[in-house]
């Protein structure tokens, strides 16, 4: 049998953070280059203020990303991957190939 996790809980963990409706596409859109709230907001067109908000801090506590300040008056963010984000890239690059493979 093949063991796909290596200790008990891994999937369940990861899927956590990264296992709703959102966060893949919001990875994908930071594994291009840094954003701000706004541009994110608008690749995600369907997506609320407040799930993308919450999703923003979900992956902040993760530290999947950090929140830099690019204007300080008014405060202005851009959030980016951190080395522990980019790590994803590789999963959401199979992930995509597997829906490349099987969407008709």
């Amino acid at each position: 049998m093949k063991t796909i996790e290596p200790k008990p809980g891994c999937l369940s963990r990861a899927l956590e953070i990264i296992g709703d409706k959102w966060t893949p596409l919001l990875l994908r859109d930071l594994a291009h280059a840094p954003a701000t709230f706004t541009s994110l907001e608008k690749s995600l067109a369907t997506i609320s203020p407040r799930t993308l908000s919450k999703r923003l801090k979900l992956l902040e506590t993760n530290e999947i990303i950090q929140k830099k300040c690019y204007c300080s008056h008014p405060p202005r963010f851009e959030y980016e991957l951190t080395p522990k984000g980019k790590d994803l890239e590789q999963v959401l690059a199979r992930m995509a190939a597997w829906g490349a493979k099987y969407s008709k």
